[in-house]
C-alpha cells in the first residue's frame, strides 16, 4: 500500500479491491509537456498552495483535472508525478475492476469515501469513458453504468476540496458533456514536438552518462521521421540503459538508442559513430 497508508478494515478492502499499486517516484521535471499544458500545470500547483485561504473566503481550489489526447503520450504519467510532488497519495482506480465486480455505483462511491478518509489524495480515473460515455454516443448504455455516472457526478460535486479528481481518456468525444464540464483544467496531450534529443535526456536516468556518438545525418533523417509516442521513447531509453549495465557500464549511447528508432519506424539506415565511449567516460570524471 502506497505511501504507508493507514486506514480503517473497511477501507483496506476497498483499497485493495479497487485501487492498483502504482510507482510514483516520479520527478516532475522528467514528465515532457507542451508549453500550454506546462502552463497549466504551473498554475494548477500555485494554486494548491492556497487551498486553504480560497475555502476560507468561501473559493473553491482547482482540483478537477481532465487529460485527453494520443495514447502513449505523458496522461498517467503526469498524474503519477503530480502525485510525488504534491505529495498527494495516489488512488488510481481499476476502472476494469470496478465495471465487473458488483454494483458500479457502490464501487465508484467507495473510492471517494476512501479518499474522504486519507485526504490529501489524487483519485486517477483512466480511460474514464469506459464510465462517463456520452448519452448520444450510440453505444448500449447499461442502467448499472448510468447509475455509475450520476455516482460519479454527485462525488464530483461534492468532493473535499483537499482531494484532487483526474480523469484521462484517448477519446475525448465519447466523454458525457455533463462530466466534461465539471473539470476546472483539461490538458491536451499530443505526439512530441520536441527533439529527440532533448526526449533522450529526460529519460536517461541519473548515475547514467551519455554518449552522443550519432552523426547529423543519421539524426536528421530519424528526427524527420519520428511519430513515436513518449511512452516509446523511454521503453527504447530504458532498453539502452539495461544493455549498457548488461555490458559493464553506466554510458548510454545515442547510437543504440537511434538505432531502436530506426527499427521501430522500419527506417533502414546505416549507422556510424564518431566518438570515443571510453574518452567520453574519462573527461566526464575528470
Amino acid at each position: 500500500m502506497n505511501k504507508n497508508i493507514e486506514l480503517k478494515d473497511e477501507s483496506k478492502q476497498i483499497y485493495k479491491r479497487l485501487v492498483m499499486e502504482v510507482d510514483t517516484d516520479i520527478q516532475l521535471e522528467s514528465v515532457i509537456l507542451s508549453d500550454d499544458n506546462k502552463k497549466k500545470v504551473d498554475e494548477f500547483i500555485k494554486e494548491n498552495e492556497y487551498i486553504d485561504k480560497f475555502v476560507k473566503h468561501g473559493l473553491k481550489p482547482m482540483n478537477r483535472l481532465l487529460f485527453y489526447g494520443a495514447s502513449g503520450c505523458g496522461k498517467t504519467y503526469l498524474a503519477k508525478a503530480l502525485s510525488n510532488h504534491l505529495n498527494y497519495t495516489m488512488l488510481y482506480v481499476d476502472i476494469a475492476r470496478s465495471l465487473s465486480e458488483g454494483d458500479v455505483a457502490i464501487n465508484i462511491s467507495d473510492i471517494f469515501k476512501l479518499a474522504n478518509e486519507l485526504i490529501r489524495c489524487i483519485i486517477f480515473f483512466d480511460e474514464c469513458d469506459s464510465i462517463a460515455w456520452s448519452r448520444d454516443s450510440g453505444d448500449h448504455e447499461s442502467g448499472d453504468i448510468r447509475r455509475a455516472t450520476n455516482s460519479i457526478f454527485q462525488h464530483i460535486d461534492q468532493m473535499n476540496p483537499n482531494n484532487i479528481f483526474i480523469a484521462a481518456t484517448n477519446i475525448l468525444h465519447r466523454l458525457d458533456p455533463a462530466f466534461e464540464r465539471r473539470f476546472n483544467m483539461k490538458l491536451e496531450f499530443r505526439r512530441p514536438e520536441l527533439n529527440l534529443k532533448e526526449a533522450i535526456s529526460r529519460f536517461v536516468f541519473k548515475g547514467f552518462i551519455i554518449n552522443d556518438d550519432v552523426d547529423k545525418t543519421v539524426k536528421t533523417i530519424v528526427e524527420r521521421r519520428t511519430r513515436l509516442s513518449y511512452y516509446e521513447i523511454q521503453d527504447i531509453v530504458e532498453r539502452a540503459m539495461k544493455r549498457a549495465l548488461m555490458n559493464d557500464t553506466i554510458i548510454v549511447n545515442t547510437s543504440d538508442i537511434y538505432r531502436d528508432f530506426a527499427t521501430t519506424m522500419n527506417i533502414k539506415i546505416h549507422f556510424k559513430t564518431d566518438k570515443d565511449p571510453e574518452e567520453i567516460f574519462m573527461s566526464s570524471i575528470k
